[in-house]
């Protein structure tokens, strides 16, 4: 070591070498050299993308759906002409998969919603009617004409209440025609006039949506059935096993075709038709006489029973075809 040369200690260090050590220092502690990480301006969290559920209809599950569909209006037609007294005509206008936030977008308002639960299935189902068809049913209903002429307003809780009848006997329709797969129960939960209000599914919860053209008298309006994909999918299985069911009769028609006889084709027979059968007691039916009347429930004249000779046949509604009674069939009795 050079004796001209000092010894170097830490007294020596000079108040310069200090602020340019600071200097090269970081302003948050970092050491030199290191870069300071840059400031985050106007950074905002993304959302989690969301993934939307999509129909899980195949084209052959929508074409027996759409099918079963179609039985279910023409029944229903049948039925709400008796009990309306008046020609009902119903009509699919759209059968289609959306999500409730859309479905519900495209709702009016005012609007009547019902809301309803088919036990034992998952989920609420949805039944859509205008508000001035509401009010033409409800006037039908009081014993009116039918016509409503007023502007569309959302519907008070008593004429909801007469129309949640209707309401129930379209569902129950409905439930009627999945009977050979589920006994359904249809439960109606309550009711609101702007879809906006509804909280019963997730806003990307897939819906299928069955609109059907609704013709009472001069006024013409859709009314929309909703149902959730959820509660649907108890059907979807059976539905894709029909096929497997549908062969199994056809190797039971190898033996020849049967003919019709033209010499039958004059024959006459006898058709009857008749309303289920009514209860009495005793003691009533022994004070009976001419000029009483027997109060009936109409619903038994959406049950008749059309025998051909003795044999029951057909089931079918009574209603009016000009200035005649007559019986609509409506289903094939099981030999």
């Amino acid at each position: 070591m050079d004796a001209n040369v000092p010894p170097t200690s830490p007294e020596s260090v000079s108040q310069s070498d200090v602020e340019g050590l600071l200097a090269q220092m970081g302003t948050s502690g970092s050491p030199a050299g290191t870069p300071a990480p840059a400031p985050v301006v106007g950074k905002v969290a993304t959302p989690p993308p969301v993934f939307r559920r999509q129909s899980s209809f195949s084209t052959n599950e929508l074409r027996k759906l759409k099918v079963r569909q179609e039985e279910f209006i023409r029944s229903l037609a049948a039925r709400l002409s008796g009990h309306l007294r008046v020609e009902v005509g119903l009509k699919m206008s759209r059968l289609e998969t959306m999500p409730f936030e859309k479905l519900i977008d495209g709702f009016l308002n005012p609007t009547h919603i019902a809301l309803l639960k088919l036990e034992p299935l998952k989920g609420t189902c949805l039944l859509e009617i205008p508000t001035q068809l509401g009010l033409s049913i409800v006037d039908r209903e009081l014993g009116g004409t039918g016509d409503c002429t007023d502007a569309d307003r959302a519907l008070t809780e008593i004429e909801s209440r007469i129309l949640s009848r209707i309401v129930e006997m379209a569902m129950s329709e409905w439930c009627s025609g999945w009977s050979d797969m589920l006994n359904l129960r249809a439960v109606l939960s309550g009711h609101e006039s702007n879809g906006a209000f509804l909280q019963s599914h997730s806003p990307d919860t897939m819906m299928l949506v069955v609109g059907v053209e609704m013709q009472v008298g001069e006024m013409t309006k859709q009314i929309n059935f909703c149902f959730p994909y959820l509660a649907l999918e108890p059907f979807i299985h059976k539905l894709n096993v029909e096929p497997e069911a549908e062969k199994k009769p056809v190797a039971k028609t190898a033996g020849p075709t049967l003919k019709w006889n033209p010499a039958l084709g004059d024959v006459n027979i006898k058709i009857t038709a008749e309303i289920p059968s009514l209860k009495i007691t005793t003691n009533e039916l022994s004070k009976l006489k001419a000029g009483d009347v027997i109060p009936l429930d109409p619903e038994i004249f959406q049950n008749l029973r059309l025998s051909l000779g003795h044999k029951p046949k057909f089931l079918a509604s009574a209603g009016r075809c000009g200035p005649r009674w007559a019986a609509k069939i409506t289903k094939l009795i099981d030999p």
